[in-house]
C-alpha cells in the first residue's frame, strides 16, 4: 500500500493533441495476452473528440475538476460533471466527448472482461471515516486535501493523489477537507467467488 502523488505521475500526451493521460495504477499479466487486466488513470481533456475503442474492456469515468464533458453514445447523450455519479459503459461503444467549458480532468477505470470487474463510487462524507478493503485491490483517489491514516502515521494527500494497493482486510482512515469527495475504486477478480457484480460485498465504512 502506498500513497501516489499526482504531480509525480508520468504524463502521456494524446496523439490527437486533445489531452494528456497519467496512469495511476495498473495490473498486467502476460498470460492474459493483453496490455492490462485493469487500469486506473487520470486524463486532462481540453478538446472535443472521439474516445479510443477498447474491445473487451468495461469502463467507468468520473469528473474530478472542470465543468465536465458530454458523452454522445449511439442511443443517448450523457453529461458527466463533478457533481454527477461515475458513468460506466463498454469500451466497444463509440463515444464522442465534448468538453462543456475550458478543460476537464477525469478519473478513468478500465477492466478486461472475463478477468476483472470494477466498481467506482464517489463518497461525500465530511469528517473522519474509515474504509476496509474487500476487493482484490482497492484504490482511493482524493478530490481535495485529505489526511490519511493507516500507513504507519498520518499523511497529507493533495488533490488527485491516490492511495494504491489496499488489500482485503486492510483498513484506512481518511479525513477530507469539507466538501471534498473521495473516490473509491475496487477491482474484483472475475475468476472466483465474485464473478457477478451482485455478489460483491459492500466495502465497510465507518
Amino acid at each position: 500500500m502506498r500513497l501516489t502523488r499526482f504531480e509525480d505521475l508520468p504524463v502521456t500526451p494524446w496523439r490527437n493533441g486533445g489531452g494528456v493521460t497519467r496512469e495511476v495504477a495498473a495490473r498486467h499479466d502476460a498470460g492474459a495476452g493483453s496490455d492490462f487486466l485493469w487500469r486506473l488513470s487520470i486524463a486532462t481533456v481540453n478538446a472535443d473528440g472521439p474516445f479510443s475503442t477498447f474491445v473487451g474492456i468495461d469502463r467507468t469515468i468520473a469528473v474530478l475538476s472542470g465543468r465536465g464533458i458530454a458523452l454522445r453514445l449511439p442511443d443517448r447523450t450523457v453529461s458527466v460533471t463533478d457533481h454527477s455519479e461515475p458513468f460506466s459503459f463498454a469500451g466497444e461503444v463509440p463515444v464522442h466527448a465534448s468538453v462543456l467549458e475550458g478543460e476537464t480532468t477525469d478519473l478513468n477505470a478500465m477492466t478486461r472482461r472475463g478477468w476483472f470487474t470494477h466498481r467506482m463510487r464517489r463518497l461525500h462524507q465530511d469528517g473522519t471515516f474509515s474504509i476496509a478493503g474487500v476487493a482484490a485491490e482497492t484504490v482511493l483517489v482524493f478530490g481535495g486535501r485529505t489526511v490519511v491514516e493507516g500507513l504507519g502515521g498520518p499523511l497529507a494527500a493533495d488533490p488527485f493523489d491516490a492511495l494504491v494497493g489496499i488489500a482485503p482486510g486492510q483498513r484506512i482512515t481518511v479525513r477530507p477537507e469539507p466538501g471534498a469527495p473521495t473516490y473509491l475504486i475496487e477491482f474484483f477478480r472475475s475468476r472466483g467467488e465474485q464473478k457477478d457484480s451482485k455478489e460483491r460485498p459492500e466495502t465497510p465504512m465507518s
